[in-house]
């Protein structure tokens, strides 16, 4: 964690100098951070008597307004034709004679949706009349307009998932117990079966002695264990300080890396991160709010970063079995892809986060407008750009890891990097309401569990992630929303039941696909699709009115019924009414302010 949390925790761990001298470490958390498609027919008009000069009749409306489709044709307007002779029945034009009914011309078509309406009547026949002046032609009459076209409904435009387009598989979800004293219950977590919410992600610490911090699940649950370091011994830093920051001395990359290794290799890390948020500086003296406190920091600028790794990435790889290497892990996502640092935090006189590294850009989306030239040229952050830019060091990296603090939103891979297209898997590894910043809480509503899936939502969707997880298990020593549960109570908040409605049914292994056609922002959709068929759906309605959306499920074999899971004020993981699918189409009926998973087979 970083810049606004884990003030009041800290754990007193004994300094461990790995060939570079002791120093002190305290704990410390991570980064800041129905009309119808034709012409209803009208009456034409009556036609004019031969012997008595008068119009040929008025042309009948159009009818009424179809439904979206292609508008019917609305006829030909006949001309006039030439003057009868005296007593003869003159012409009407060229829809027929004038003592015979007009046709009124081709039926239109209706269009997809609605039914063809009738031609129109072409009038009554015209008596002959008496021999005299034929008079002037009437005129032909006006053609009636067709209507414009009618609106698809108030349902809206249908929803398609392609089951042929296909992005990250994904890995899992879970939480921290890094610095933590918990105890989680791996059961309601964990557990894959009941109440069970599926889980199959922890990451602990390893901390500046070489020591690891945080509970593991019992093997039976065939968790996957991911760890990062927070920071080297003081002497080993520039700072002489294992907390507020401060680099690794050059001379201590070999020292490090090598620690790193063996701490992976003891304690069976399936991947281990380079750094834990080299971003943030602890800076509660310092700077004081949006800061929370100080405890175990290290920074490194990109440069730093891309030589380190290619120091231990090696050392890793090197471990029977292998060990994946994660890296940058900035508390920022801007961070990863950009040297801007994030703005909004509720401190009126201090917007900004604390930008430890002077790059002087606040924005929450990347720019390069405003910052540093020290920063442009690799010493600032900018992470990813910098780590990719070099051949050796971005071939070591198995995940790209990134944290969601602060803008609470993911970034997508960048267009500069690797063509656009994701070229490594994504892990977004800590995220949490911080004091200072969005959903500090403590809040354990729907609406909290609403802004949770909607960061769910933007790391798979829009940063591609494989892997999910929340800060902590339980809030510790302050009572906000850094843990699922808040501090000192037993009670699932909704925002476990909103992470479960994503971690219990899109299980490790499925593939994200795409869903195309949502034109309703207050709708988060999101699609999966698993080896045996099945196809997942979550919607995140964060609106205040029902939503009804009809999906089509494409390019694969159809379900033929999807099963709802609610979570909403009154629903945990609800399961409802199966609704059938028909031709691979089914209607999503979603409730306001709920998170729904449809699981279709």
């Amino acid at each position: 964690m970083g810049n606004s949390r884990l003030g009041s925790v800290v754990l007193a761990s004994a300094l461990f100098a790995w060939g570079c001298g002791g120093g002190s470490s305290s704990s410390g958390g991570g980064g800041s951070s129905a009309s119808m498609g034709g012409r209803t027919g009208g009456t034409a008009g009556t036609s004019g008597s031969a012997g008595t000069t008068g119009t040929a009749g008025t042309t009948g409306s159009g009818g009424t307004t179809g439904t979206a489709g292609t508008t019917g044709s609305g006829g030909t307007t006949g001309t006039a034709g030439t003057t009868g002779s005296g007593g003869t029945t003159g012409t009407a034009g060229t829809t027929g004679s004038g003592g015979t009914t007009g046709t009124a011309g081709t039926t239109g078509s209706a269009g997809r949706g609605g039914t063809t309406g009738s031609a129109g009547r072409g009038g009554t026949t015209g008596t002959a009349g008496t021999t005299g002046t034929a008079g002037t032609t009437g005129s032909a009459g006006t053609t009636g307009t067709a209507g414009t076209t009618g609106t698809a409904g108030s349902s809206g435009t249908g929803v398609t998932v392609n089951l042929g387009a296909t992005h990250q598989t994904i890995d899992g979800f879970g939480f921290n117990t890094a610095l933590s004293g918990s105890s989680p219950d791996w059961a309601t977590f964990f557990g894959t079966t009941g109440n069970g919410l599926g889980l199959s992600i922890v990451r602990v610490a390893m901390q500046s002695n070489g020591t690891l911090s945080g509970a593991v699940p019992p093997s039976s649950y065939g968790a996957k264990v991911i760890a990062s370091a927070w920071t080297a011994p003081a002497a080993d830093k520039d700072n002489n300080n294992t907390q507020k920051g401060g680099h690794l001395k050059t001379t201590s990359y070999d020292s490090w890396s090598t620690a790193i290794a063996n701490f992976a290799h003891s304690n069976n890390i399936s991947a281990m991160a380079a750094a834990n948020e080299p971003d943030f500086a602890s800076c509660g003296a310092s700077i004081g709010p949006p800061c929370n406190g100080d405890y175990d920091t290290m920074l490194y600028t990109a440069t730093e970063m891309v030589n380190f790794i290619k120091v231990l990435g090696p050392k890793l790889h090197a471990l029977s079995p292998p060990v994946k290497l994660i890296a940058p892990e900035p508390s920022e996502w801007l961070h990863l892809w950009s040297n801007a640092s994030a703005t909004g935090s509720t401190v009126s006189t201090h917007p900004n986060s604390s930008d430890p590294l002077k790059c002087g850009c606040f924005s929450n989306d990347p720019t390069t407008t405003g910052c540093a030239s020290t920063c442009t040229s690799g010493g600032g952050y900018d992470y990813g750009h910098w780590l990719a830019k070099d051949t050796t060091a971005w071939g070591l990296i198995d995940i790209v890891g990134t944290h969601e603090y602060d803008t609470q939103k993911a970034l997508a891979w960048p267009s500069d990097v690797d063509g656009g297209k994701r070229s490594k898997t994504v892990y977004e590894t800590e995220v949490s309401g911080v004091l200072y910043w969005p959903e500090a809480g403590p809040s354990s509503d729907i609406n909290n569990g609403i802004a949770v899936a909607g960061w769910i939502h933007s790391a798979l969707v829009v940063g591609e992630a494989s892997g999910w997880l929340y800060w902590w298990y339980q809030a510790s020593g302050s009572n906000d929303n850094e843990g699922l549960l808040l501090s000192g109570s037993t009670a699932l908040t909704k925002r476990c039941y909103t992470l479960g409605n994503y971690s219990k049914f899109v299980r490790p292994g499925y593939v994200m696909v795409d869903i195309t056609g949502n034109s309703n922002t207050n709708l988060l959709l999101s699609a999966f699709k698993a080896t045996d068929g099945t196809v997942v759906v979550v919607a995140v309605n964060k609106g205040t009115s029902a939503a009804t959306v009809p999906i089509t499920v494409s390019g694969g074999t159809a379900p033929a019924s999807c099963t709802p899971y609610v979570t909403s004020s009154s629903a945990n993981l609800a399961a409802g009414t199966p609704v059938t699918a028909t031709g691979g189409t089914f209607t999503a009926s979603l409730a306001a302010t709920t998170v729904t998973t449809f699981v279709c087979k």
